[in-house]
């Protein structure tokens, strides 16, 4: 089993999870890009496609069929793998995955010159960003959750520059949805979906409309808790979703 972590995380964030599955799978998780032990000397560019060249560097993954599992920002990761390799993934296991929805600002931050150049501005002087999340949060156009983990996590300079490093640098792993849709009727690839009921950072019903569009190989299962999924309280609970 393939696994990989959310933002500012590493592999380790899978461990009480593979304490539960090690008499089942080989787990592997990885470091992703600017994370943990992991070094990318390739400058502010990271695609899908360098992911799964690395991934054939694994001798116990190549040419073998694994599952496939992402948390937070590790679920677009595992989406994007799943857009270029269906046939080799066996089970897809997205836990409160980023990457299903299209969100405004972080599109208009790295996928926009401009906005890319203002995100690099505001990271670097950050008080306008203060101001300007706070008022979107009165206007209801961000929700409470992201603006108190963003701003808190935003208040130290080497976060901003970290935030900006590696946004910019995945900003080409962007799956389709469609596609992924369509990839998973066609190969008949078993998706579960595993959400934090309280979640809000990702909220479940992005996942709700997901499986409705994907149809009966998707499957979603609420477990009581926030964004902070992969638990060692949980661990138990998604090992036997998974099994």
């Amino acid at each position: 089993m393939l696994c990989f972590h959310g933002f500012g995380e590493q592999a380790d964030t899978f461990a009480p999870l593979a304490r539960q599955l090690q008499d089942d799978y080989t787990i592997i998780a990885i470091d992703m890009p600017l994370h943990g032990q992991t070094r990318w000397n390739e400058g502010l560019l990271c695609t899908a496609e360098d992911i799964v060249g690395i991934l054939d560097e694994i001798p116990a993954l190549r040419g073998q069929k694994f599952l496939l599992a992402g948390f937070s920002m590790g679920g677009r990761v595992a989406l994007s793998i799943y857009e270029q390799i269906p046939e080799r993934v066996q089970k897809l296991i997205l836990i409160a995955p980023d990457g299903m929805k299209i969100n405004f600002w972080y599109w208009l931050a790295t996928q926009t010159v401009m906005g890319n150049r203002l995100f690099k501005y505001l990271m670097k002087k950050p008080g306008p960003f203060f101001v300007t999340a706070h008022v979107l949060k009165r206007l209801g156009m961000i929700n409470s959750g992201i603006y108190h983990y963003v701003t808190q996590y935003l208040r130290q300079r080497d976060m901003r520059n970290r935030l900006y490093t590696i946004w910019t640098t995945l900003r080409k792993i962007k799956p389709s949805i469609p596609v992924v849709q369509s990839t998973i009727r066609k190969y008949r690839t078993p998706a579960i979906l595993i959400y934090g009921r309280y979640d809000r950072i990702i909220r479940y019903t992005t996942g709700l409309k997901f499986k409705k569009r994907t149809g009966e190989p998707c499957a979603l299962h609420l477990l009581n808790c926030g964004h902070r999924v992969l638990q060692e309280k949980n661990a138990t609970a998604i090992a036997a979703l998974i099994r």
